[in-house]
């Protein structure tokens, strides 16, 4: 295990991975074990969840590891993690959950669906920020993680309600970054595009040039201090270019690339 002492340190010793079981929130999970921080990894299955934890153990002896199987698009959901972790010092959180395989317009989803991704991506979100936040502010030290994305620099037709969601999660960091500093809290929005995570390449197929997990959590990590937002190499100057676009010419383009990706052809949405 490498020398980072410092960094367990300011954001050890325990930290929670809000959908730590797969993708970008299981690289997250490795690479602060790796760092010597253990984990609570929080998912909806068990057995994925499993999987995961042992994966870590093997590779980071020593560390430890803890599951927790809960639907966060639920009311209860962030109660039970809350609930599950009362006696760990929470010094990092990850709230990684959120992708959005299913392409649709807005009208056409069942409302039970969109009602469950309102939950998970705004409600949840915000109560263990809250909760995790308010427990690190008196001890001086820690780190909220909150994943973003190119996504929520533009509205998506196809996936109105996620980009929404992403601008969320941008402007509470932005937000929180400032508000948490006079209590030593680090607060980092990372922004990725396409990334080639089980859910994403199972519901589109694996994207050439797309970015690794394992990058993005260990290069977010490095970052973490640097707030509020840290934008992945790959997508800065597609930020950019979003931001500094005509608002109508900016969606009609982020839908047409929606609708190609929907399609079948791999150069969609982020």
């Amino acid at each position: 295990m490498s020398d980072h002492t410092a960094f367990t340190e300011k954001y050890g010793p325990w930290a929670v991975v809000v959908g730590g079981s797969e993708g970008i929130g299981s690289a997250f999970a490795n690479e602060l074990a790796h760092r010597g921080i253990n984990s609570v990894l929080v998912a909806r299955t068990q057995s994925t969840l499993d999987e995961a934890a042992d994966e870590i153990r093997a590779a980071n002896p020593g560390v430890e590891v803890r599951t927790v199987a809960v639907d966060l698009s639920t009311p209860e959901g962030a109660e039970r993690v809350t609930w599950a972790t009362d006696d760990l010092e929470v010094g990092t959180l990850v709230y990684n959950v959120g992708s959005e395989p299913k392409y649709g317009e807005f009208i056409d989803h069942d409302w039970e669906m969109l009602a469950g991704r309102l939950q998970r991506n705004f409600v949840s979100k915000a109560r263990l920020v809250h909760h995790y936040a308010g427990r690190m502010a008196p001890r001086g030290r820690g780190a909220l993680v909150l994943m973003g994305s190119v996504a929520g620099f533009g509205g998506s037709p196809g996936f109105a309600l996620y980009a929404a969601s992403k601008a969320f999660s941008h402007t509470l960091g932005e937000g929180l970054w400032f508000e948490l500093a006079k209590h030593g809290v680090d607060v980092l929005t990372p922004v990725v595009g396409q990334t080639n995570t089980p859910t994403m390449v199972k519901a589109y197929g694996r994207v050439d040039g797309a970015a690794d997990p394992a990058d993005i959590a260990r290069e977010a990590l490095d970052q973490v201090g640097n707030g509020p937002i840290w934008i992945e190499g790959k997508v800065q100057q597609l930020v950019g270019d979003r931001i500094g676009s005509d608002p109508a010419e900016r969606v009609r383009t982020i839908g047409e690339r929606a609708a190609r990706l929907a399609a079948g052809n791999p150069v969609g949405v982020s």
